[in-house]
């Protein structure tokens, strides 16, 4: 099960009073999650505390922040899928995604990846489309460019590149 590190505004908007105590949250089970407006809409960006993979969902509504666990699962194959991750190594990963538990933020490390991802996200939105992503190849760039960007942590004491760490981590279940 996950353990969703949440920043006080997504925990606000899941409806979260009494976040969950922090459990193991190694591998898959390791992850933060934040919401930011863009363009008058809500958006969420989830990125996995060991990989920096990212997991970035656009027009986010009321309804959606309810249904949350399923449509953070929904989302993460999907972006699975556009790295190039193969069907079992997915229902593998997704059978690891079940239920998720939400608590506050853990990792200061993985909040400033957050910050510079969301910053990212806000350029290329401004520079190239002037707008939210509208079609799912828009969507599946912005989540890839995320992904195929090099990161650096002092918990990772190294660079590492998001897809290139997840598939590492696919390998080992």
């Amino acid at each position: 099960m996950p353990y969703i590190g949440c920043t006080k505004k997504l925990l606000d908007e899941l409806g979260i009073k009494e976040p969950a105590e922090e459990v193991d949250h190694r591998g898959l089970r390791g992850w933060h999650g934040n919401t930011f407006r863009l363009y008058r809409s809500k958006a969420v960006l989830l990125v996995n505390d060991e990989t920096r993979f990212a997991v970035f969902i656009p027009r986010m509504v009321k309804k959606d922040f309810v249904n949350f666990d399923q449509i953070f699962r929904d989302r993460f194959r999907q972006a699975l899928e556009w790295a190039n991750v193969d069907s079992a190594r997915i229902a593998k990963a997704l059978l690891q995604c079940g239920g998720c538990s939400f608590g506050k933020t853990h990792n200061r490390s993985v909040l400033g990846t957050m910050n510079d991802m969301k910053q990212a996200i806000e350029f290329i939105l401004e520079t190239e489309l002037g707008r939210l992503p509208e079609s799912e190849w828009e969507l599946r760039r912005i989540t890839m460019l995320l992904n195929k960007t090099p990161y650096q942590g002092k918990d990772l004491g190294k660079y590492v590149f998001a897809a290139v760490s997840m598939h590492k981590m696919l390998n080992g279940l």
